[in-house]
């Protein structure tokens, strides 16, 4: 009898330490969910030494992304009329960005929706018959670096466009060239 409840005991702990409690399963199929976005494909950023990709509106049907390395270390791609964004090395302090939003001078803004990582925000100036700009801020942890992706400065993005281009910000992942010996 003792050698039966021994072996029921070790089969039910394999049993339940082989189905674990799903949480792990859930979160890999939430990530993966969360990294695939319908008409965009993976851009490889290593060749402007960024190592990471991010997924961008598909060539195809959006035209080659333009990618430009600025003298200020930002990578701007830019792909077709709907998508421009900047990666830049940097803090990614939210809390800072915040705070000038609201101590602008000139421009009154407004956050449309938050969380830990990312900020969408619109900005007015008011009765100056100048179109609301709508922008997003993302803090991309990569590695060990901390990474800054916002939409370009000068474009101007109806709101759909902004929440497309922080979804496309949110896949940033780490992506090392490998190395062939020589």
């Amino acid at each position: 009898m003792k050698k039966l409840n021994y072996l029921l005991a070790l089969i039910l702990s394999v049993a339940l330490y082989s189905c674990g409690n799903g949480e792990n399963q859930e979160n890999e199929t939430q990530e993966t969910e969360q990294k695939v976005l319908k008409g965009y494909e993976e851009l490889d950023l290593n060749q402007w030494g960024f190592q990471m990709t991010i997924m961008v509106p598909n060539a195809e049907e959006n035209g080659e992304p333009q990618i430009v390395l600025t003298e200020r270390g930002a990578l701007e791609i830019i792909v077709g009329q709907t998508f421009g964004i900047e990666i830049m090395y940097g803090e990614g302090d939210i809390e800072l960005l915040k705070m000038d939003l609201k101590e602008d001078l000139v421009f009154s803004s407004e956050i449309v929706k938050e969380d830990e990582n990312s900020l969408i925000y619109k900005q007015d100036i008011p009765d100056s018959g100048v179109k609301t700009q709508n922008h997003f801020f993302y803090r991309a942890q990569v590695g060990t670096d901390v990474y800054e992706v916002r939409d370009l400065i000068d474009g101007s993005y109806g709101m759909a466009m902004i929440e497309k281009m922080l979804d496309a910000a949110k896949t940033i992942k780490e992506k090392k060239i490998s190395q062939t010996p020589a």
